[in-house]
């Protein structure tokens, strides 16, 4: 009798387990370096939680992890972005962000729906157990947000960068203007008029270019690789139950946030097992150098370089961690206290004791693991979001700015002066690392919970914003018959006013009406 007892409560147990874990398809089609370190947390630590987890990616894992299973290698399909871009190449590319994601890596990436592989998941035979959610980037290719409706389950939206102006409106928590700046506003605190302005001009300008260039290429693709009968991309952008992004309040600020946008900014640090050997210690502390997983540091010009050398050799005995990938591309004259490689693992360097001064280009991922480590900064923003990046840390003062064009030995002085003298940088850092740090739940907690949230309850976060025109929303319906109906009392009482006064007055004099007596009154209150 005991055994049966036993046997029913371990028979009990498995099924809620099973009953907890959710089959999970994520589908990465963005071959970025630095956005997928956010995807590969994610799904890491929901198969730690029991989930089984298939993943469509150009990185994948390289050491096998419980119930995470890379059905798909994308790596080949589109060009290297990892160590693959020169600094020329960066300015050209500048001024035509918006192009770039939305044709480059958006509409371009739609067909790798049309790979043998991609075409079996989507229209392939179902297992007995279908998926329960799909989780795809929400960057450009906004096509892939279909496979919802192709294994008919909710559709949840990873932002690995900030809230491009697209990703805020496909939601319904389109951002308030006048205070909020969007991804292409260089500037902190408030606006004022032309600011504003230019905030509004810049956030329609880039959402309008966006939708202009996706919405026929990748309708289309939708329809040729997953069903005919799909609807519009603007139509299935509004199905998302809920949209992940990288971001928090002490990054860029405090701003209204709908239940389906949630902030996840530090995820991927909380991950972090990483940690540095002991032997890379430097009792006079270390400068750590990087422009990041795409452009190569040994492109800036051979001048630039010998500027950096000089300014870098004054720093001794402190040491200097630059990432070269060709280091036969240097110039000669390297000082001795700066050590170069190929690969540096970021957050361990971050997180060592003996870190100093981090020189950045300003992407958002390796700024989050600065704040979270408490690291002041020197920024050089090379082109899209970056430049609002750096300018909301320089605002922090946890960071002092150069441009690119403007790297010197003088200026690269400066710097480290200042953020080696002045003791304000380094306790400013450490005071919003522990602000970044205080919160309730962990992000990487918080984005599993809603996730799971999305997958047992459907689609019940959707703003009813979705369901008005932009006018409705801005109230102008209301706002417009209102100032009709006031300028019509107004210049209705405007004319009750003249026919009572003046209109009478001027028939009384014309008629000889008015005697010597009203006219002496009239006289008086005249003068």
């Amino acid at each position: 009798m005991n055994y049966i007892k036993v046997f029913l409560i371990l028979n009990c147990i498995t099924r809620l387990i099973v009953c907890d874990a959710y089959r999970i398809l994520g589908v990465f089609p963005f071959a970025g370096k630095s956005h997928n370190i956010i995807f590969e947390s994610l799904m890491k630590s929901l198969a730690k939680h029991g989930h089984q987890v298939d993943v469509v990616t150009h990185f994948p894992l390289t050491e096998p992890t419980k119930n995470y299973n890379d059905i798909i290698n994308l790596n080949g399909t589109m060009e290297n972005l990892v160590n693959n871009y020169t600094v020329e190449f960066i300015n050209q590319i500048s001024g035509e962000i918006v192009d770039l994601i939305a044709l480059s890596y958006g509409n371009r990436i739609c067909d790798f729906m049309g790979l043998p592989e991609m075409q079996k998941l989507i229209k392939g035979p179902r297992k007995n157990s279908s998926y329960d959610v799909v989780i795809t980037e929400l960057f450009g290719a906004n096509c892939y947000i279909g496979l919802g409706r192709a294994f008919k389950v909710p559709v949840v939206a990873l932002s690995s960068a900030i809230e491009y102006p697209w990703v805020a409106h496909l939601i319904g928590n389109d951002d308030n203007l006048a205070y909020v700046p969007n991804a292409y506003h260089i500037g902190v605190g408030r606006m004022n008029w032309w600011e504003r302005l230019n905030n509004v001009y810049s956030h329609y300008k880039a959402l309008h270019r966006f939708h202009s260039l996706t919405e026929e290429s990748q309708t289309e693709s939708m329809r040729k690789y997953i069903s005919p009968q799909m609807p519009s991309i603007r139509e299935v952008e509004r199905e998302i139950s809920l949209v992940l992004v990288n971001s928090h309040p002490i990054l860029f600020g405090v701003k209204p946030l709908i239940p389906g946008l949630v902030q996840i900014a530090g995820l991927h640090v909380e991950e972090s097992d990483e940690v540095l050997p002991q032997k890379n210690e430097s009792t006079e502390g270390v400068v750590y150098f990087t422009l990041g997983s795409m452009v190569l540091i040994e492109t800036l010009p051979t001048n630039t370089l010998k500027q950096i050398y000089k300014s870098f050799e004054k720093l001794a005995p402190m040491r200097v961690l630059v990432k070269i990938v060709n280091r036969s591309n240097l110039p000669p004259g390297l000082p001795k206290n700066v050590k170069v490689l190929p690969w540096i693992p970021q957050q361990p360097v971050l997180a060592h004791k003996s870190m100093r001064i981090f020189i950045t280009h300003g992407g958002l991922g390796g700024l989050i693991e600065a704040l979270y480590y408490g690291v002041p900064m020197i920024g050089i923003p090379l082109f899209s979001d970056q430049f609002r990046n750096v300018e909301a840390f320089v605002a922090k003062r946890m960071m002092i700015p150069i441009k690119l064009n403007e790297i010197n030995e003088r200026n690269l002085d400066n710097a480290f002066n200042c953020l080696i003298n002045d003791i304000t940088y380094k306790n400013q850092a450490i005071y919003y690392s522990k602000l970044f740090k205080d919160r309730p739940v962990s992000s990487m907690n918080n984005a599993i919970f809603w996730i799971e949230y999305v997958i047992r309850n459907g689609n019940v976060l959707r703003s009813s914003a979705l369901d008005f025109y932009w006018w409705q929303l801005a109230l102008l319906d209301i706002y417009g018959p209102m100032f009709v109906l006031s300028c019509i009392a107004i210049f209705g009482n405007f004319l009750i006013i003249y026919n009572l006064f003046f209109k009478n007055s001027n028939l009384g004099a014309e008629n000889g009406q008015y005697d010597e007596k009203s006219y002496s009154i009239i006289k008086t209150k005249i003068y």
